[in-house]
């Protein structure tokens, strides 16, 4: 992401030349629409959509199930006092101000290793100045701990916990592989559990959790980012995916969510389906000619925004399992952000 996911995968770049257009042949409203225009591709460059959508579609996965599939004693009290739409609103908040934040942080800090190695990210190319970016990230903050406090106290300490985790991944966990990439998985699960933190059904959570490090393990390794992957971070990354999986088991055992396996026998079918269908997917996306070392970086991007969507597909198949089928639709609504996203991508 972290793409989940540059935090499950790679940053989004700039590309190509831009038209020339005089500005005799521009005037009033078109000269301000073209202004605007122009500011708002800078900002969606730092934004990254695509990455905001699949947070988002998390956060919404779990709201739904809060109301449709919870039992009321494990349901927030104050989702129920803002009703279905205002949940979702403020999650929506919360969710692309938490990336935001992240994202637009990240940009920050690698300001100076852009400009050497990805001039036409908005900063290094001077279009955004850092000051700015500095800004939008901690305005995404405030907007999603202004949004968390309507979801009570314990969603306001996991959204600044959340944020913690993010600010110690970008300063010194995406140094060291290992703690890097679970830090990132733990980072997109945290976020799922912020709307709901009484839930039971904690599955989801598990399957997003095992798809970030998955993913971020496989893009770290295509893209040859340094340090380089040893065995001894395979085994950590293993270590700590493992150690937060039983953490994950624990809280389904203690709120009572594997009792509900049983009466939920066929949820489980979409996001067994949903997981072949990824894995084949990206059996036939790594094949021997995308392998070839001057391919790999290219792969790198198309395997992370492949990545990214699913975790669109994962959520909604949640939804799809339970019989939840306008709820599903409006979670799959979301992959037109992905689909529609034309900027080219680059890795860092």
């Amino acid at each position: 992401m972290l793409s989940v996911c540059q935090q499950v995968g790679l940053d989004l770049k700039s590309g190509g030349a831009g038209v020339s257009v005089s500005f005799r042949q521009l005037s009033g409203p078109k000269l301000v629409m073209k202004n605007v225009a122009s500011k708002l591709t800078r900002w969606r460059e730092l934004a990254r959509p695509d990455s905001l959508a699949a947070l988002v579609s998390g956060l919404w996965l779990m709201i739904f199930l809060a109301f449709y599939v919870e039992p009321q004693a494990q349901r927030n009290a104050a989702l129920d006092a803002l009703g279905l739409g205002g949940s979702l609103a403020l999650s929506a908040v919360v969710a692309v101000g938490l990336g935001v934040f992240v994202m637009t942080l990240n940009d920050v800090l690698d300001a100076r290793h852009d400009r050497a190695f990805a001039p036409t990210r908005p900063i290094p190319a001077g279009r955004i100045t850092q000051r700015a970016a500095l800004t939008w990230s901690l305005a995404g903050l405030l907007a999603a701990l202004g949004a968390s406090v309507a979801l009570g106290p314990v969603s306001v300490v996991l959204a600044l916990v959340t944020a913690g985790a993010m600010v110690f991944y970008n300063l010194a966990g995406r140094f060291v592989p290992a703690v890097g990439l679970v830090t990132l998985g733990l980072v997109i699960a945290l976020m799922m559990v912020i709307p709901n933190p009484r839930l039971a059904f904690a599955w989801p959570i598990l399957l997003t959790l095992t798809h970030v490090i998955a993913v971020g393990t496989v893009r770290y390794w295509l893209a040859g980012k340094r340090p380089r992957l040893t065995p001894i971070n395979g085994w950590g990354i293993c270590v700590g995916w493992a150690f937060w999986i039983l953490v994950v088991l624990a809280l389904i055992k203690v709120r009572g969510g594997g009792a509900m396996r049983h009466e939920l026998g066929l949820i489980w079918i979409g996001p067994a389906v949903a997981t072949g269908g990824f894995c084949l997917l990206t059996w036939l996306m790594l094949g021997p000619s995308a392998m070839a070392p001057r391919a790999r970086r290219a792969t790198a991007v198309r395997f992370t925004k492949l990545a990214t969507a699913w975790l669109i597909v994962f959520n909604a198949s949640w939804l799809l399992s339970a019989g939840l089928w306008w709820q599903t639709a409006v979670v799959l609504a979301l992959l037109i952000v992905p689909t529609a996203q034309s900027a080219p991508t680059a890795n860092r």
